[in-house]
């Protein structure tokens, strides 16, 4: 099975799954928005590689009628960019969760700090008491 067929196939398993979530009532339709959104990545990672590997064949046909040689992308590097960045981006994810409060969802947390730099919409810090 290819790379393609299988992100697609993970696409369709992940929607399989939010539905029958979703149908047993064991989450409510309000968290619907984020679990469609992961599948559809999913979804459009499969075509975006069939199309990649489309273009890539057609390239290396091309490439034997053209004697132009373009230099070949440093992969290793980019694909250090690429992890560093992904492991930077779930940390702040893990650490903006970490730090929300239990009650509270992510978007009266945002509401709670406002804009950044304002120091008066941090009076719930300030109502912890001290040890």
């Amino acid at each position: 099975m290819k790379l393609s067929q299988q992100m697609t196939f993970l696409g369709l398993a992940a929607v399989t799954y939010y539905a029958v979530l979703l149908a047993a009532g064991i989450v409510s339709a309000e968290m619907l928005p984020q679990f469609l959104v992961s599948a559809i990545i999913f979804l459009l990672s499969g075509r975006l590689i069939r199309n990649g590997a489309r273009k890539r064949a057609r390239e290396e046909a091309d490439k034997d009628t053209q004697k132009e040689t373009r230099p070949e992308p440093d992969w290793a590097l980019r694909t250090q960019i690429l992890n560093w960045g992904m492991t930077i981006l779930i940390l702040c994810a893990l650490g903006l969760w970490i730090v929300k409060p239990v009650g509270v969802s992510f978007l009266e947390f945002l509401n709670l700090l406002g804009p950044l730099g304002h120091e008066a919409n941090w009076s719930l810090v300030s109502e912890v008491p001290s040890p």
